[in-house]
């Protein structure tokens, strides 16, 4: 596989296309936004003037933002599916985070003999796609997953096929239910610490041999540099403002899904309040303390 596309290279989508570039793939791209494929076109990408120049792609990754999204950028008037001629077509691989039932339902929408689809969402944020080393959770038929096994290897090091259509979606909502939560709670706990005087790095070395060990305390050298590009508020790919907007939709997506399968959430439900509650210059004013505390002799 050597011809792959990508569609939407935000704050994950662009580290994800230079990977991809790095890994050797000929790559296509396009996004609306062209101040955010800059940097991808200027690695080596090939601009997208429309969907006919896709179809030469052995796979086209969608990582946009909502379901809305992700079904105008296949069975929109100008989308892929209207602009695809006669032909072999490449394999869809939606990793954006999205419902299960939205990817099932655009399934439907497409004739199963001309379009292959997979599901594939992402864990480890933008710096993990940087280095392509993310966690890949795929959804769909495994001889389609086996086919596209080396894009999905040029963009991160932990691959597993869940199960059907559907699946990688459902497993990335449980772990953002889990991950999203913690990225609130761990810099609330740690702002707590400073003010009483103890330093973050030490706070977090405790903790990694404690009962409070989390992914972002295990990785906290990463995430420091995260929590300082949060504090910026002109940051390209608008990461302040990603976990009150992205991390809140991915939120109200597990909240539907579980409504649409007949269960409650309270905690969850309580954890999108507190979230729609808090506002971004709050959180990064606590992501200063921490900082702060830690610069401190």
């Amino acid at each position: 596989m050597n011809t792959s596309g990508v569609i939407g290279t935000g704050m994950i989508g662009n580290p994800m296309a230079r990977a991809l570039l790095r890994a050797g793939f000929r790559l296509k791209a396009h996004d609306q936004n062209p101040k955010t494929l800059e940097s991808v076109l200027a690695a080596g990408a090939e601009p997208v003037r429309g969907p006919a120049d896709l179809q030469d792609a052995e796979a086209v990754v969608i990582m946009v933002n909502t379901m809305d999204q992700v079904n105008a950028v296949l069975l929109g008037k100008e989308g892929l599916v209207a602009g695809w001629g006669d032909g072999p077509k490449p394999v869809v691989v939606v990793m954006s985070t999205v419902s299960p039932e939205g990817i099932r339902e655009l399934r439907e929408q497409l004739d199963p003999e001309e379009i292959r689809l997979l599901d594939a969402p992402v864990s480890g944020g933008a710096i993990l796609a940087e280095q392509g080393k993310l966690a890949i959770m795929v959804g769909g038929p495994e001889e389609d997953f086996a086919l596209v096994r080396p894009v999905f290897e040029g963009l991160g090091d932990k691959l597993y096929h869940v199960g059907p259509l559907g699946a990688g979606m459902a497993m990335k909502l449980v772990n953002n239910m889990i991950a999203i939560t913690s990225m609130l709670i761990v810099p609330e706990a740690l702002a707590l610490g400073a003010k009483y005087g103890l330093p973050a790095d030490r706070m977090v070395d405790i903790i990694n041999t404690s009962s409070g060990k989390t992914f972002i305390t295990e990785h906290w050298e990463m995430h420091k540099l995260l929590l300082q590009i949060i504090m910026q508020k002109d940051d390209p790919f608008g990461a302040r403002q990603a976990l009150f907007t992205t991390g809140r939709k991915d939120l109200e997506t597990a909240k539907n899904w579980a409504s649409s399968q007949g269960f409650t959430t309270p905690v969850l439900e309580r954890v999108i309040d507190g979230l729609s509650a808090m506002d971004a210059d709050f959180f990064a004013e606590r992501l200063g303390e921490i900082l702060e505390q830690e610069e401190s002799p």
